[in-house]
């Protein structure tokens, strides 16, 4: 009896353990994600109502909602003075309108995709509500495309403005007639447009007040008025106008003796003159040179323990400002040491492993060269000096080298610049420098020849861009040519032509009130890829 009692109770233990093994707790998935956007259930006044006279709009979804960028995404196309107020209460949405609205007239509120549902954040899509203050709903649209005039980026969340008053100063001082949003590609659309002549305008990094800020904001038009019968088309390009003024923006000091002053756009015809300087500060040197872009100028004078410096600007003889630069960097007196360290002149040098032989040796310097010593500049290949030729054309602050034999990728090379190979304006020197390097293979390098193609004769500046649109290469042509582009290190490239109407060797803007366009910029539809030691053909037909 006992026997089987303990029978009975390892058999109950065993099926226990058997289904608390099985019963294994899953917790839920939850079911599929939710990627559906908010729906309309209703309009309160309805959608495309006539004789619209409310001020209050309430638009009840079927789900609970957010709005997100609602500042940004929701434009009310004719304008409105105010912006409306929005309230959300339950999964109701309730717009309050402020303003009066203008008789006969079409209104169209595009919140683009600031309607979100409360879970996942979905959006509703391009959402509008319509309705008009007169007996029908205007019809008639515009489309297109925006983009930046020189690189072509899409211009993102960029105003497109109608204006059914035509006159030069009215985007100045009025608001639009009508007025769309750009989306992440560039593109819009306006529409319940009433019929007429037009000027069409796009403007990017708008204030947010309607009206055109030039020179802080960008602007693309269409040269001539537009008269909108359907469905219309209207691509910009935006550029920035230059302003006529130069304006000096800041004034710093850098380093001993050297002034870094920015502008408002470009010059080449700067001067300065100290004010209160006594004969003992008077410096014997100066140099002035200028950035890539033209905007920045740098100001070197060699007076070393200057602290403080005020003196003005000129452009040609005209005084443009007042600048005063202080607190001189590397200024000894300024620090109240016994034993100043002593200065030594910077020199970077363009030498390392991997060196492109087709390039000179150059070395540049923190402030600018006034002498330099032939005899303690030594190029070495083992202990065997090799010749080279001086190039001075960018002194003072760039000094090259050409070797007279090309360099061999199987050799090592080694820079020597002795002390005293160079001085700058304050008769400072260098220190002894010494660099090991090798060049690279002939073979490491590739080829692109193009076959440009151009319809009409004029004058172009075609430039092959590397990966980060720094420009590798460029030539001024007149018409359809073959160029060839040697000795290219492998890698993406680009191809860009400017229409360089006015013959300057640059990029122009254009001017609105002048209805002078940007000059026109062409890209090659696709990136060209350059492969060591291959010769790549490209034609390209420029449109």
């Amino acid at each position: 009896m006992l026997y089987r009692n303990i029978k009975r109770l390892l058999a109950c233990c065993f099926v226990i353990l058997l289904l608390s093994r099985c019963a294994i707790i899953v917790a839920p998935t939850g079911g599929p994600k939710d990627v559906t956007p908010p729906k309309v259930l209703g309009y309160l006044p309805e959608n495309k109502s006539l004789n619209f006279k409310e001020h209050k709009i309430r638009i009840t979804f079927d789900e609970y909602i957010q709005l997100k960028d609602l500042n940004k995404q929701l434009i009310v196309s004719p304008p409105l003075k105010y912006l409306p107020q929005t309230t959300i209460k339950g999964k109701v949405l309730e717009i309050i309108i402020k303003d009066t609205l203008r008789d006969n007239s079409t209104y169209t509120f595009n919140f683009g995709n600031a309607i979100i549902d409360n879970n996942e954040g979905n959006a509703l899509k391009n959402f509008q509500y319509v309705v008009s203050t007169g007996d029908h709903i205007d019809s008639l649209s515009v489309t297109g495309h925006v983009q930046d005039a020189f690189t072509h980026d899409p211009i993102k969340n960029g105003y497109v403005m109608l204006y059914s008053d035509v006159s030069d100063s009215t985007p100045y001082k009025k608001p639009p007639t009508y007025i769309g949003l750009t989306d992440d590609q560039g593109n819009y659309r306006i529409e319940n447009i009433s019929g007429g002549i037009y000027r069409i305008l796009a403007i990017s990094n708008a204030q947010g007040d309607y009206l055109y800020h030039p020179y802080i904001e960008g602007i693309g038009f269409k040269s001539r008025l537009t008269e909108i019968q359907l469905h219309d088309t209207a691509n910009l390009n935006v550029f920035v106008e230059q302003e006529p003024k130069l304006k000096l923006l800041k004034a710093k000091a850098l380093d001993r003796g050297e002034i870094m002053l920015a502008f408002n756009r470009p010059s080449d015809t700067l001067s300065f003159k100290a004010l209160n300087q006594p004969d003992s500060l008077k410096p014997a040197y100066t140099y002035l040179n200028y950035s890539s872009t033209g905007d920045t100028a740098f100001y070197w004078l060699n007076t070393p323990f200057i602290d403080s410096l005020r003196f003005v600007v000129y452009n040609n003889t005209r005084i443009i400002d007042t600048a005063f630069a202080h607190g001189f960097p590397n200024n000894n007196t300024a620090r109240k040491v016994k034993k100043p360290k002593p200065f030594k002149l910077k020199v970077l040098s363009n030498t390392s492993n991997g060196f492109d032989y087709h390039q000179p040796i150059s070395f540049s310097f923190g402030d600018p060269v006034l002498k330099y010593n032939m005899h303690k500049i030594r190029l070495m290949q083992g202990k065997d000096t090799i010749t080279f030729s001086p190039d001075t054309s960018n002194l003072p602050l760039v000094f090259s080298i050409k070797p007279v034999a090309t360099l061999m990728s199987d050799s090592a090379y080694r820079m020597v610049l002795l002390p005293g190979a160079f001085t700058d304006m304050f008769g400072t020197t260098n220190d002894t420098m010494k660099m090991n390097f090798s060049v690279l293979e002939p073979t490491y390098f590739g080829t692109l020849k193009l076959d440009a193609k151009i319809s009409t004769q004029g004058h172009y500046i075609l430039q092959l861009l590397d990966i980060k649109n720094n420009v590798s290469r460029q030539q001024f042509i007149t018409a359809s040519k073959s160029v060839l582009f040697e000795a290219l290190p492998p890698g993406t490239y680009r191809l860009r032509l400017i229409d360089d109407a006015n013959n300057n060797g640059v990029w122009d803007a254009g001017n609105f009130l002048k209805v002078l366009q940007p000059e026109k910029v062409y890209y090659y539809p696709d990136n060209l890829v350059i492969r060591s030691n291959w010769d790549l053909t490209q034609a390209w037909q420029v449109k």
